[in-house]
């Protein structure tokens, strides 16, 4: 069979159409002969002509409905759709009214044989003609179908990964049918807990309901995979979903989240490891609702990276005048801009959107934006934050400019022009800092609180918390990247812990601290227990299909400790008063940190200015030394 597949795919193109359309009008011929008029008239009581008279005398009615419908099929291009892709589904309005062309144009011949017609008679006759074209277009279809399986043979890979698809909504629907056609992947089952689809199959693919038969699949197949297809489930939910199916080691991987999808920077087809927002435990955070969202402007320093992205998400959401994008990096800019276009577009929003390529250590370029858009909004997320970068005393002087002196430049822009609110994002790290980032960050607070002291409109104010979950920097997808290559994977100690947060759940709450401000606070974020880094990267093992091993030469992966890169704490603190206020969002708590009145901290900031002009590493550290707390050099 294969090597009479082989030599019909070697033929030529038009050789290829003529043979379809051959089998087409063969199809043709026999339906008309069963259930056309030969066949009624050979099985009548009355009957008296031979099969050859009767298909002499029909044979008009055959090559007229047939020379129809095989023109309509092919002046529509039906004969050029590949056989090895064929589906009905695709092409079944062109095959259906092809299928009628031929039946009706039939009976109409048929009919115009008689002078008088019955009612009955005619009934009879027109029900005739759909009969040949519902059968017609079966066989059709059919034809296709058994040529694909002999032409085209399934063939799966003996060593395809075995695959569990969780879900059976449409997208796991769109998932089994592109998985259906990978070699590499052998779909075993469908999970569904709901009782609407027990017992029940899709395409031969049997849908499980119960826990335990999930296990009994794991013990059957070691390599097994979960698959999510479940983009917009509850976060709750899901990770209640990621917890179970951690417990039974198998690897996890999800399709893309809705707002990929919608932004067209993925497909469903794309699959993907977990985001580290499905593993963490967490509370769940309403998104703020800004009322006055639409009559305003925001402006979003840093809009291409983690949090300036998320933020600028979130304020889509509640249908914003305008958006300043303010970005360094192009493609960045160019990638959230996209994002947000897609989300305006499907949601049907009156936002505007204005990407701005710039830097916030350019106080020319501040200026002359803030004088042209009037902003009500600022949420300053633009900094240098990987800490052995900063910490290079290559880039010292150029990281302390950025997050000393591009912030300074951007509070000054805003307080000048008016804004309503000013929101900077710190950082755990700033707190009794052990690295030039932390202690940048906090010099960037008091400079904050210092110029929030002296002015009446603007309320400037900041927001400090922890690392959060998939930014750039973070650790997780070195984790992926290790266990992929089979380990080991590193840890700088066994008992680091640090907070987490998700880059949703930092966003959201740093809008709405936004909201609640008055100007001058330090608001810090409830982000519950500090997590092991050695605990995570456990988890991260386990749900990637591995074991964990304690000793080399084990057969799973190993975690080394490596020790920890210079200016690297044990734990972070987030407060350094250890002193706190409620506000009226109990995720979200006001820190009392002394600041440096403006009359003593300008001359600093001068000194400041002239030792990043010279880089003058030295001196910028001494600064820092000697006016942030607990920073020492």
């Amino acid at each position: 069979m294969n090597i009479i597949g082989t030599k019909l795919n070697s033929l030529d193109r038009r050789v290829k159409t003529l043979f379809v359309l051959s089998n087409d009008l063969f199809l043709a011929f026999i339906c008309w002969v069963v259930f056309g008029p030969p066949m009624a008239t050979i099985i009548s009581n009355n009957n008296s002509y031979s099969i050859i008279s009767i298909l002499q005398s029909q044979i008009y009615t055959f090559f007229l409905p047939a020379f129809l419908f095989l023109a309509y099929f092919y002046f529509f291009g039906y004969y050029k759709s590949l056989i090895r892709f064929f589906d009905s589904r695709d092409s079944i309005l062109l095959c259906v009214s092809g299928s009628l062309i031929f039946g009706f144009s039939w009976a109409a011949l048929y009919i115009e044989q008689y002078d008088l017609i019955s009612t009955s008679l005619l009934s009879i006759i027109l029900l005739q003609g759909l009969l040949l074209s519902s059968v017609l277009y079966a066989f059709i279809n059919i034809s296709r179908d058994v040529a694909k399986y002999f032409l085209y043979p399934y063939e799966k890979d003996k060593n395809a990964d075995p695959v569990v698809i969780y879900g059976s909504g449409e997208s796991a629907n769109i998932l089994l049918n592109a998985l259906q056609g990978d070699s590499s992947k052998n779909v075993v089952a469908i999970f569904d807990d709901s009782a609407v689809f027990k017992n029940l199959q899709i395409n031969n693919i049997p849908i499980i309901s119960s826990f335990n038969k999930l296990i009994q699949l794991k013990s059957k197949y070691t390599n097994l995979q979960v698959l999510l297809a479940i983009p917009n489930m509850n976060t709750e939910i899901r990770r209640k979903i990621i917890s179970d199916l951690e417990t039974i080691k198998v690897a996890v991987r999800t399709i893309p989240s809705v707002t990929e999808l919608i932004s067209d920077q993925k497909k469903m087809t794309d699959l993907q490891e977990l985001s580290m927002d499905d593993i963490l435990p967490g509370a769940r955070i309403s998104n703020p609702n800004l009322i006055t969202a639409s009559s305003k402007t925001f402006f979003v320093s840093g809009a291409g990276g983690s949090i300036g992205a998320e933020i600028t998400r979130q304020l889509l959401v509640c249908n914003p005048k305008k958006i300043i994008l303010f970005e360094l990096s192009e493609y960045n800019l160019f990638t959230i801009e996209r994002e947000c276009l897609a989300i305006i577009n499907t949601k049907n929003l009156a936002s505007e959107v204005v990407p701005i390529l710039g830097d916030i250590r350019d106080k020319e370029n501040l200026e002359h934006i803030f004088k042209q858009f009037n902003i009500d909004f600022v949420y300053h997320a633009a900094a240098y934050k990987h800490v052995p970068l900063v910490e290079n005393e290559n880039n010292l002087a150029k990281s302390a400019e950025n997050n000393i002196m591009g912030t300074y430049n951007l509070a000054q822009a805003s307080v000048a022009n008016n804004v309503n609110s000013f929101v900077m994002i710190s950082t755990d790290k700033a707190v009794r800092p052990t690295n030039v980032m932390g202690a940048t960050k906090r010099f960037a607070e008091i400079i904050i609180q210092s110029i929030n002291a002296d002015t009446e409109f603007t309320k400037l104010s900041m927001v400090r918390f922890g690392n959060v979950i998939n930014s750039s920097g973070s650790v997780i997808p070195l984790f992926l990247d290790q266990i992929q290559k089979g380990g080991p994977v590193t840890v700088t100690d066994k008992e680091v812990k640090r907070y987490f947060m998700t880059i949703p759940e930092a966003s959201s709450l740093v809008l709405q601290a936004g909201e609640i401000s008055i100007g001058g606070e330090v608001f810090i974020l409830d982000m519950g227990e500090q997590i092991k880094i050695y605990d995570l990267a456990k988890k991260i093992i386990h749900l990637s299909g591995r074991n964990y091993v304690e000793a080399e030469g084990e057969e799973g992966i190993q975690i080394l400790e490596v020790g920890l890169r210079p200016g690297e704490k044990m734990f972070e603190e987030l407060l350094i008063s250890d002193s706190q206020t409620k506000t009226n969002n109990q995720k979200i708590f006001k820190a009392n940190e002394s600041f440096i009145k403006s009359d003593e901290l300008n001359p600093i900031i001068k000194n400041m200015q002239e030792c990043i002009k010279n880089y003058n590493n030295a001196g910028i550290l001494k600064i820092l030394t000697e006016n942030v707390e607990g920073f020492k050099r």
